[in-house]
């Protein structure tokens, strides 16, 4: 009974993450901001092409607005997800398709804050 009750445990977890993470890449297709920004974290990462730096959350949300402005986001999907090896971190995999052409996108989350955005050209 006790396997049992675990693997349901984690059987509902992966759901509710990949029901989370299936949200942000609709946002991300969307250009909403305000959704995708709901659950960063107060200063976080962002990776556009080879241009890297640190924001706060509201510095986070003007970048985002601006790069949205400039590629035109047509749609964007969820690919799949995966741990750090200490399970100290999860990221999901997406691609987003623009105007502009095609990124690969990265979010990396601790608990259930996202500290982490990177989109690269395909």
């Amino acid at each position: 009974m006790r396997v049992f009750s675990i693997f349901i445990f984690v059987l509902i977890a992966n759901i509710s993450f990949a029901q989370d993470a299936n949200s942000l890449f609709k946002a991300i297709g969307n250009s909403d901001v305000t959704t995708l920004s709901a659950n960063f974290s107060n200063d976080m990462e962002i990776c556009i092409g080879t241009k890297q730096d640190f924001y706060t959350k509201a510095e986070a949300k003007a970048r985002l607005t601006k790069f949205f402005s400039e590629i035109n986001p047509k749609s964007s999907n969820f690919l799949h997800k995966g741990n750090a090896k200490d399970n100290s971190s999860e990221y999901s995999v997406g691609e987003l398709n623009s105007a502009k052409g095609k990124y690969r996108v990265f979010i990396y989350y601790e608990g259930a804050k996202v500290v982490g955005l990177m989109f690269t050209p395909e």
